[in-house]
């Protein structure tokens, strides 16, 4: 499964960074069969872009300047992202929505419009910092297994 969810992030936020959206649609598809998995290496990802791309601290003018970004970005090659999505994406990889109990306004969202907005996210934020998404991709991956086998006593 974590290779399928790697694989298919891979597709989708590639296709994101050339606008293709035949493969961009094939990907949120294929994510959609493992939301949760999906959703949990798509915000370590994005946390990390968010850490690289703003290493003195992430402000709220940061957040705002991403989600408008992201927006414009898919408007220009004719995605629907709903910035609700955008949002849910953002304040989720940061951590905000378990503190703060809006994990019912996130549920609201269609599945699929959640993981097309992370990987559009993620897209526009490698880019901006001019970096690989994959290594991050392998990272969000290695970190959630390890997460996961670790025995808590």
């Amino acid at each position: 499964m974590a290779h399928e969810i790697a694989t298919a992030s891979d597709q989708g936020i590639s296709a994101v960074r050339s606008h293709d959206r035949e493969h961009f649609d094939d990907a949120v598809a294929q994510l959609e069969k493992h939301g949760d998995a999906a959703r949990a290496v798509h915000a370590y990802v994005i946390r990390e872009l968010l850490e690289t791309s703003f290493q003195d601290g992430v402000s709220g003018d940061d957040v705002s300047d991403v989600l408008t970004r992201t927006v414009d970005t898919a408007a220009q090659w004719d995605v629907s992202v709903p910035p609700d999505s955008v949002v849910a994406v953002l304040i989720g990889a940061l951590g905000v929505s378990e503190r703060r109990g809006d994990d019912a306004a996130a549920a609201a969202i269609p599945l699929a419009a959640i993981i097309g907005a992370a990987m559009l996210v993620a897209a526009e934020m490698a880019t901006d910092a001019a970096v690989d998404h994959v290594p991050y991709l392998v990272r969000a991956v290695d970190e959630i297994h390890r997460a996961q086998t670790i025995e808590i006593p």
